[in-house]
């Protein structure tokens, strides 16, 4: 899936301002942002191999008398099988 159509929570959002202002401080001579962003990379590329977290896809009010149906496919990463948790 192409990065601009990948869902973003805001873990997802936080881990990557923490990451690129971790790898700017770092590079800079800090050993100590070294280590933040190394912990970060490495948090981000786990969550992406396990799937992450569920994304709501829809959300609605149900009346009485209503009915719905849940489902779900397996999930993927660019088109490969995502191992389960």
């Amino acid at each position: 899936m192409p990065k601009a159509l990948r869902p973003q929570t805001r873990v997802d959002r936080t881990l990557r301002l923490i990451q690129s202002r971790s790898r700017r401080r770092g590079t800079a001579g800090s050993r100590g942002w070294f280590w933040v962003f190394v912990i970060v990379w490495v948090t981000r590329r786990v969550r992406r191999a396990i799937g992450s977290e569920p994304v709501v896809v829809y959300r609605a009010e149900i009346e009485p008398g209503h009915a719905i149906e849940i489902s779900h496919l397996a999930e993927t990463y660019a088109g490969k099988r995502v191992r389960r948790r």
